[in-house]
């Protein structure tokens, strides 16, 4: 299959606004745009990390003679490293997750249906990776084994990333709980700036939950930055081989 990266670009915004609309219904339009806004800040961070990193890129249109042959180019809007596309795409596939898992396990605790979000991203991705690679709107640069065209490390990624942003989503802004090892430094920052005159955190206002649901995201990231390093250090000293082709 061989398409244009303006024509993947120009599906995706459409696709977008037709699933902004019906995610608001089934999320509620107030905790949706929370989301979306969380969704799209926290793929920003990792895709960004990931390309400065040097595991991936979106520049192939860039540097290679493909102006010469398509004048339209490559990916029109940018958010800094990162095709705007790249992180809608990961919001769809992170809301289409945490809505079924909750369809599908209504009964389960947050960490278990976030779990279950997480395993329903890998397929919705598996569909969609293979193809960005055989049309480069993306390309892997990391030493590891690749599954057709994806590095296993990314495979991680996908699923931690999710995991972490929708564990956030359910214990902060669907059901709101204690932190645990966060408490402490929550006490200290946050609960300071947005909320320090309520003695219940259950009784916080839709602003201050917000602001209490980014600040959990900017740590989840940390977290997920911290344990996503020894997976791609572990991959690379056994698969040091050299850089493996996507196979193009």
């Amino acid at each position: 299959m061989n398409a244009n990266v303006i024509v993947m670009e120009t599906a995706v915004f459409l696709l977008f606004l037709v699933f902004y609309y019906g995610a608001s219904r089934a999320m509620g339009a107030s905790r949706h745009r929370g989301y979306f806004t969380g969704a799209l800040l926290f793929s920003l961070a990792v895709l960004t990390t990931a390309v400065w990193a040097g595991g991936m890129n979106f520049y192939w249109y860039g540097i290679n003679s493909y102006y010469k042959h398509y004048p339209l180019g490559g990916y029109i809007v940018w958010l800094g490293l990162v095709p705007l596309a790249a992180c809608l795409l990961w919001y769809m596939v992170a809301a289409t997750s945490q809505i079924l898992s909750a369809l599908f396990a209504p009964k389960a605790g947050p960490w278990t249906r976030a779990a279950l979000s997480g395993a329903l991203a890998l397929p919705f991705y598996l569909l969609v990776l293979p193809v960005g690679v055989t049309n480069h709107w993306w390309t892997f640069n990391l030493k590891s084994f690749y599954v057709i065209d994806i590095p296993l490390p990314a495979l991680f990624a996908l699923f931690g990333s999710v995991f972490i942003f929708n564990a956030v989503y359910e214990t902060t802004v669907l059901e709101l709980r204690q932190a645990g090892f966060l408490k402490s430094l929550e006490d200290k920052t946050i609960a300071r700036v947005a909320y320090r005159n309520v003695k219940d955190p259950r009784s916080l206002s839709w602003a201050q939950l917000k602001a209490l649901f980014f600040f959990r995201l900017a740590a989840g990231f940390v977290t997920f930055a911290v344990c996503m390093a020894p997976v791609v250090v572990i991959f690379w000293a056994i698969a040091n081989r050299g850089h493996i082709p996507p196979g193009w």
